[in-house]
Formats: C-alpha cells, structure tokens, sequence
C-alpha cells in the first residue's frame, strides 16, 4: 500500500514526521518546564536523552530490523574529510552570513513584531539552556527531516532542482506555525533553507547544514532575547534601507557564491566501507 503511493507524497509525509516529532516532544516538555518549575531547567537533560534515543532510531537502530539500512541512508549522516568539512562551512558559513546581514539591511523597512511572550521574566540560565536545546533540537530534527530523509529520495526521483526547492518551500511554511509575527523572516528562512539543501547536495552528508543550523539559532535566539531582556536598539522602522549593511551582504554573497563553486570540485561524504566478501576454503 505504501509503495503504491508516489515517491514525492512518501518523501514529503516522511521528512515531515521525522522533522516534527522531537520537535513536538521538545515544545511540550519546555513547555511543561517554564510553566511549572521555571528555575530549573529539567527539560533539557530529559530532552537530551530524548534527542539521542532519537538519532539512534532514525540512523537505522532498533525495529524493524529490516529497515535500518534505509533509515541509515535516509538520515544521509556521512562522514566528511577535513578539507570539504572546512569548504561547506565557509561556503555555508558565508551564505548565511549574507542573509543576516540583508536582514539587517531590510531591518528598517520590515514591519517586526515583538513576541508575545515576556521571557525575559524567566531565570537566565533557564532561558539559555533552553536556547541551547531548542537549537540542537532544530539542527537535528530539521536536517535530518528535510535535507535527509525528504530531500534524498526526491533527488533520485526527480532531480536536485525539485529536490531543493521542495524542502525550501516545505521547511519555510512550516514555520507558519509560529504565527503571523514570522512572516517578515519567511524570505530568510527560504534562502537559508536553499543553502542547506545545496550543502546536503554537494556533500552527500547533512553534517555541515546541522552544524549551520545550531550555531545559527542559538546566536538568532540570543540575540532575541538579549534585546528583550535589555532593550537592546535596533529594533524601530526607519522606512529606508540601510547602505552598508547592504554593501556587507553583496560581498558575503559573492564570497559564498565562490566557496561553493569550490565546493562543488571538491566535496563529498566518505561512503562507509563495504564488507569484504568472504573467502571459499
């Protein structure tokens, strides 16, 4: 029965399973967490184990055994040689670099709205405990969702341009779910999601994509609450766009442009060795 259903509905319901329930997990222990006993963060070990026994499964252990070969390639976790582990991270590096420098170029003519919620009234060392999890969470759950088990097959299938452009345009709608304040960030997040998948497709492995991902959620969200917390400028309309934050951003394209360029000659996974065949006595 599920054979029978096409490649792009398999790929597109199974990354989305495999991005969304750690995530959910996540939401409702941080939840239950700030709700109820604030002042320590219990979430995050619990959430620890949770993330772990996670990666273990998608990565081909436990039931059915029968699976776990294609949960292993699935999850596209391969190990990557020095030199194209320091290539996807300038290149992506770079690239995310330029979006957040146009983000503050555009920041005067984008209409932010603050969050609701006042976390600034939580303990600190909860609230960066909990951004420390929440982007491991994200890291994880997303790039193994999307740019392992959604984007893979869909490039056999179709091709790395629907392969690319699918998980882009997937992973951005779903971050509707935050509400009507995300939508200013959803041209971001898409070319921060294109870069991602491009790093998966160059170098067969969602490693330097998870590491982007981490790094630039914790740096994003402490940012976030840095500002809530003390206030920090910026964060009024001006109506114009700012020159050099602009001038930064074309420069860190190109740059990015080049380091993928390079990339492209020179980066892929190391494929796991094969088993020797066994000798006839």
């Amino acid at each position: 029965m599920w054979r029978r259903i096409p490649i792009w509905i398999r790929a597109v319901v199974t990354g989305l399973i495999v991005a969304g329930v750690p995530t959910f997990v996540w939401a409702l222990l941080a939840g239950i967490n700030l709700r109820f006993t604030p002042r320590v963060p219990w979430s995050v070990p619990v959430m620890a184990m949770v993330l772990l026994a996670y990666w273990r499964y998608v990565g081909g252990d436990g039931p059915p055994r029968r699976l776990s070969a294609i949960r292993s390639e699935r999850l596209r976790a391969l190990p990557l040689s020095p030199r194209v582990w320091r290539l996807s991270l300038i290149a992506g590096g770079l690239g995310v670099a330029a979006v957040w420098a146009t983000f503050a170029a555009l920041r005067g003519v984008l209409h932010i709205i603050p969050p609701a919620d006042n976390i600034a009234r939580f303990p600190v060392w909860t609230i960066f405990a909990a951004i420390m999890m929440g982007s491991a969470v994200a890291g994880v759950a997303e790039e193994a969702g999307f740019r392992g088990y959604m984007q893979l097959p869909l490039e056999r299938a179709y091709g790395p341009l629907v392969a690319v452009g699918t998980t882009s345009i997937l992973f951005t709608l779903v971050h509707l779910s935050h509400g009507a304040r995300i939508l200013p960030f959803l041209p971001f997040y898409f070319v921060v999601a294109v870069l991602y998948g491009v790093l998966a497709l160059l170098t067969g492995s969602i490693f330097p994509s998870m590491t982007l991902h981490f790094a630039g959620d914790v740096l994003m969200f402490s940012f976030q609450y840095l500002n809530l917390r003390f206030g920090a400028p910026g964060g009024a309309e001006t109506g114009r766009i700012l020159p050099l934050p602009a001038l930064v951003a074309v420069a860190l394209g190109a740059a990015s442009v080049i380091a993928f360029r390079v990339l492209a000659r020179n980066g892929r996974a190391i494929a796991p060795a094969k088993p020797e065949p066994a000798m006839s006595h």
